[in-house]
């Protein structure tokens, strides 16, 4: 029994040996950047040449070969676009930080290579930026001496969100018609399919008229239907009800979409009984 156990300690010792020892042999290190026969593009020095870089149609293969191999399968154009347009900024990695991956070139043609150390003997200055595709966060880093970018996923995920405020005044005259108002807002970072907000029928009071063309086939509610609310557009839609009572009338709204979480507001309104003649 002894001997089994210590043999079993053994095996387990060998295999820890090798496991380590396999990493170790998979991770590149790298002591030198800017060789021109492995940088992807020339250096860089500003993050218009950064843009230049990524958007040049000569390398346009080029990038999208280096974005796909990185484990990017969100759509090009999203990249482009991102390259274009999105806040570059200004990094340094420390020495010994082991990257993800880092492009390269071997006799001329694009290739990645993964889980690369940097054993250079100072940190080395990179531009990134970040951007969204699909449900996906990614962020692109790029060393300024060499231009070997990487596209990595990023944490968290980009959220969805909606927000609802639906305004009405707190009192109104027992003969005035009373506005109800709702504005839907995309407050996060995904585009919303389809929202769908509804305003039940108040009791104490009758819809006259309405704005933004509500489906009104349901006796006892308004429903609005919104297609591709992007991120930080608003819709906001209007009705007006005729008090039938002196009384306090509830405006309750609530929203439901294919992507965010629904949400609700609610508004009262404290209707007066009209003058009466002498």
């Amino acid at each position: 029994m002894i001997r089994t156990l210590a043999s079993l300690a053994l095996a387990l010792l060998a295999l820890s040996t090798f496991q380590a020892t396999a990493a170790q042999t998979n991770l590149h290190r790298a002591t030198r950047l800017g060789n021109p026969a492995t940088r992807f593009a020339p250096s860089l020095k500003t993050p218009e040449d950064l843009r230049r870089t990524l958007l040049s149609e000569t390398l346009r293969d080029d990038v999208q070969q280096v974005a796909r191999m990185s484990g990017y399968n969100g759509d090009m154009e999203d990249f482009r676009r991102a390259a274009a347009s999105a806040p570059i900024k200004e990094i340094r990695i420390p020495v010994n930080s082991v990257l993800p991956a880092m492009s390269t070139r071997n006799k001329g043609k694009v290739d990645l290579l993964r889980n690369v150390q940097w054993a250079g003997r100072k940190p080395f200055d990179a531009y990134e930026f970040s951007f969204i595709s699909g449900e996906r966060r990614y962020r692109v880093v790029t060393p300024k001496a060499c231009s070997n970018f990487w596209v990595e996923e990023q944490l968290p995920p980009p959220k969805p969100e909606l927000a609802l405020n639906c305004e009405a005044p707190a009192e109104s005259a027992g003969n005035a018609l009373v506005e109800v108002c709702c504005t839907l807002k995309n407050v996060g970072e995904l585009p919303e399919p389809q929202a769908l907000l509804a305003l039940p029928f108040p009791a104490g009071a009758k819809v006259r008229c309405v704005s933004g063309g509500p489906d009104v086939s349901d006796p006892a509610r308004l429903t609005w239907k919104f297609d591709n609310l992007a991120p930080g557009e608003k819709r906001t839609v209007c009705a007006n009800f005729s008090p039938t009572q002196a009384d306090t009338v509830a405006f309750s709204a609530t929203a439901a979409a294919q992507r965010a979480t629904g949400v609700a507001s609610s508004r009262e309104t404290r209707v007066q009984a009209p003058p009466t003649g002498k």
